[in-house]
């Protein structure tokens, strides 16, 4: 595949296109409006030269009588200057400058012409040049021709040619050379050919330094993207430090939007692995516990049986050992539901909707709680109006149970538990529902606050289950209030605190 130009080299070559582009055409312009000029200049002393040419052929000379006829005698092809003709030839005659050409016709016929070397010397026509000046005659009724340019050939070159006609019927054809303005114009193209060729370099060379320094924050960015792609994302934890410098940012409006954007997608894409590092060791975590949870009553079970399934086994043993596999079961079969239930909740994000009175809901837990609790004391304030809320009843009495649990299995006897229900009026929340249970036992330990809604997680750190449960109430709570739209979290303060959030209907 072709590679593709640099962006550098796209810039710097699009700049000296332009800076060439504007080089030739005020190149030309300074030209044209010099040869212009310049031009203007020779017609306007063409035309005088041939008033006074057409003066001197017409008697009106400087030396003629109005109305005579000038004595016009051809000279030699060659005449050193100590033979320059006379003043009535119209060859050199004053206020001719050096190189001006005349050429007197009669009746299309050539007379008398040539002109005089800036040495001196007088040189006469080739008969090419005389049949060249024959075509600038004035026709029919005009007395005069516009100036217009003529190669001469030879060592005349290029010649500006205007022609006038006499009262007494001669045509006169006075032509100016223009070398001058050859030369001028033409050391004027060379100067703005190379200034122009100089200023295309330099463009080159600026643009090029100035577009290495201005894309030097781009190609730093280039580099961190390319050091974030030869960091192994697949597994394991990541740490992704390599981030867009401020001083990119920035350095240029454009650089600084793609430098932020990779900084906010770095941080997007850490987070996201980070969440899937926790999310896989949470997994690895849950499983492992799982495991555990399921493999005691599972051991428990499979030894009750082979000591039941002995040939000498008595009656009475043997059913004692089914009572307490059949306990193992319960207590493996309530585990097995538990984990159903946060596998439904996570795959459910959202539940059913359906209106639910939270007072009386949390009226009957408490009356539950108060029977299998009967040491501790127990204390509703439900207020007298309705708490509605939509959600599905069975899974929002589980989390009343489940926190009433919390609080009556890790607290001692004559904990007093106290159960709240009322309506937020501040805040973000303002309108919901809010349900807080709190105790006045030891609290909770700092460790087990921040992990308390993880799942398996317990008050103690052992696997024993003398604090009772299996460390799933807790997150069961945190996975339905969430799927109803609330939250759930452990307020500061003495003894254990927890307050949910629910939207009300």
């Amino acid at each position: 595949m072709r590679r593709p130009r640099s962006l550098r080299l796209q810039v710097v070559l699009i700049a000296s296109a332009l800076v060439a582009a504007v080089s030739i055409v005020v190149g030309v312009v300074a030209v044209l409006s010099l040869h212009d000029y310049m031009l203007g200049q020779v017609d306007a002393r063409l035309n005088g030269a041939a008033a006074r040419g057409a003066d001197i052929a017409g008697g009106r000379g400087p030396g003629s009588t109005p109305g005579s006829t000038p004595q016009i005698s051809p000279g030699p092809t060659s005449t050193p200057p100590a033979t320059r003709p006379n003043r009535d030839d119209v060859v050199g005659a004053p206020g001719q400058s050096g190189g001006t050409i005349t050429a007197i016709f009669r009746d299309g016929t050539f007379e008398i012409g040539g002109w005089i070397g800036s040495d001196g010397v007088r040189h006469d026509l080739t008969a090419a040049q005389k049949k060249l000046l024959a075509t600038r005659l004035p026709t029919g009724s005009a007395d005069r021709t516009a100036p217009v340019t003529v190669d001469l050939g030879g060592s005349l070159g290029e010649y500006r040619v205007a022609g006038r006609t006499t009262p007494t019927g001669a045509g006169v054809v006075t032509a100016l050379p223009l070398e001058s303005v050859t030369a001028v114009t033409g050391r004027l193209t060379l100067v703005v050919a190379l200034v122009g060729v100089a200023c295309i370099v330099l463009a080159l060379a600026a643009a090029a330094v100035a577009m290495g320094r201005a894309l030097r924050p781009l190609r730093r960015v280039a580099h961190t993207a390319a050091a974030v792609t030869a960091v192994p994302l697949d597994r394991g934890e990541v740490r992704l430090a390599e981030r867009v410098e401020a001083r990119d940012i920035a350095s240029t409006a454009e650089v600084g939007q793609v430098g932020a954007a990779l900084n906010d997608l770095l941080d997007h894409v850490e987070d996201a692995l980070a969440q899937r590092e926790a999310s896989e060791s949470t997994m690895r975590r849950f499983v492992a516990d799982a495991s555990h949870e399921l493999r005691t009553p599972l051991a428990t079970i499979r030894a009750y049986a082979q000591l039941s399934g002995r040939s000498d086994a008595e009656e009475r043993e043997i059913r004692g050992n089914a009572a307490l596999i059949d306990v193992e079961g319960v207590r493996m079969g309530a585990l097995i539901d538990q984990l159903l239930l946060l596998a439904r909740l996570d795959a459910l994000p959202e539940l059913a909707r359906d209106e639910v009175d939270v007072r009386l809901l949390v009226a009957e837990a408490v009356l539950a709680a108060r029977l299998a609790g009967p040491d501790h004391v127990w204390v509703m304030e439900l207020g007298e109006d309705p708490a509605l809320v939509l959600g599905d009843a069975a899974d929002l009495r589980r989390v009343v149970d489940n926190l009433l649990a919390n609080a009556r299995v890790h607290t001692p006897a004559g904990t007093t538990v106290r159960v709240r229900l009322d309506e937020v009026r501040t805040g973000e929340t303002v309108g919901s529902v809010r349900l807080t249970v709190s105790d006045d036992g030891p609290g909770l330990p700092d460790a087990v606050r921040e992990a308390v809604f993880e799942r398996f997680a317990r008050g103690e750190t052992s696997r024993s289950r003398e604090g009772g449960g299996t460390g799933l109430g807790m997150a069961i709570a945190r996975a339905v209030v969430e799927a109803h739209g609330g939250t759930i979290a452990v307020a500061p303060g003495p003894g254990a605190t927890f307050v949910v959030t629910l939207p009300a209907a």
